[in-house]
């Protein structure tokens, strides 16, 4: 619902993301009543500490409560609420919206915390004035935004959006239904954002080793789009290490047409989600 800054939120499949996302794992058989056994106040030291937790469940490999979690983020008779909230047409269209990500943004917040796990950073929260938004809500709302800075020198990112929370119904939600990158240089322009647009897509091969042992599963790729189009991988976020060189392969061979800033091409910095799904 919300862009700030030289940041653009755009729709999954313009990055050229399957829409159809699976996951290597199952989920497990976690509960929203597990999600929920820690209380979360409505705080940026609250969501902190539910991020915190999330990335600590993810190192210790405790897949139900994870998953339990992520379940626990999902907004709650979505179709009613957002028209409540921000009026029956705009409301009615960011429900659509939401509907229509909200499996998809699961899936990609566990391997957003698969990634963070891994390193060394800081949770960085930012209580959002919700009235001065692009599309404010007609009632309060209470909204954090998100990002994730690095405190090491492993590869990947310096910093990564995580999200924007609300909190509702005594819990904060994740609004995963956009996609950012991040602009990294325009050359000075200022004027209207666009997102970079896939126009080649060259589709991964799937690993010989990885189809006779049904795997399937999601590769999380941060990449750079210059401004010729080109792409060039920073390094695999998350996702099977046997997946991740086919799906290596295939983005280095992707092709789009640049951001661009005010009309002018611009580098920009994303991440790519390569899915391998067999056959039924």
């Amino acid at each position: 619902m919300f862009c700030f800054g030289l940041a653009v939120a755009i729709g999954l499949g313009a990055m050229g993301l399957s829409p159809r996302v699976f996951c290597a794992q199952n989920a497990g058989t976690g509960t929203s009543a597990l999600a929920r056994s820690e209380v979360y106040p409505n705080s940026v030291d609250g969501l902190r500490r539910l991020l915190t937790d999330m990335v600590s469940a993810t190192k210790n490999d405790d897949k139900s409560k994870l998953w339990a979690m992520i379940t626990g983020l999902e907004v709650p008779s979505y179709e009613s609420w957002f028209p409540q909230m921000f009026g029956a047409e705009a409301g009615g269209k960011l429900a659509a919206m939401y509907g229509r990500s909200v499996k998809t943004s699961g899936i990609q917040f566990g391997l957003l915390c698969e990634e963070l796990s891994k390193g060394h950073g800081e949770f960085s929260i930012q209580k959002v004035d919700a009235t001065k938004t692009s599309t404010p809500p007609t009632s309060p709302l209470d909204a954090y935004r998100v990002e994730w800075k690095k405190t090491d020198s492993s590869p990947g990112p310096d910093a990564q959006t995580v999200g924007v929370f609300y909190f509702v119904d005594g819990s904060f939600r994740l609004d995963g239904s956009f996609h950012e990158i991040r602009i990294l240089s325009s050359s000075g322009n200022r004027g209207p954002v666009m997102p970079a647009k896939l126009i080649n897509r060259v589709q991964p091969i799937y690993p010989d080793t990885a189809r006779k042992m049904g795997l399937q599963g999601t590769v999380a790729i941060n990449v750079i789009i210059h401004k010729d189009g080109t792409v060039t991988v920073e390094n695999v976020g998350a996702g099977n290490p046997l997946l991740a060189p086919a799906a290596l392969a295939a983005v280095q061979q992707w092709k789009y047409e640049p951001a661009t800033v005010g009309g002018e091409p611009a580098e920009c910095e994303t991440k790519l989600l390569v899915t391998f799904a067999l056959a039924k």
